[in-house]
């Protein structure tokens, strides 16, 4: 999961604007709450789309501690 970025990757976010990052992350996180919800769904078919939403919003807020 760690593993070196290669240099070509390196050089790509060098070039890369901070809005450019920035929007990176935000997608990032978009689809990580999308992935997280899509399983919730799968565990928990009678909550609601807000419902799911929520739980996973809070899930990856909490996932580095």
């Amino acid at each position: 999961m760690n593993e070196p970025l290669h240099p070509v990757q390196i050089e790509g976010f060098r070039r890369m604007t901070p809005a450019q990052k920035l929007q990176m992350l935000a997608d990032l996180y978009h689809a990580g709450i999308q992935l997280k919800a899509a399983g919730l769904r799968m565990t928990h078919p009678g909550w609601s789309e807000e419902r799911l939403e929520l739980e996973a919003r809070r899930s990856l807020l909490y996932a580095g501690t």
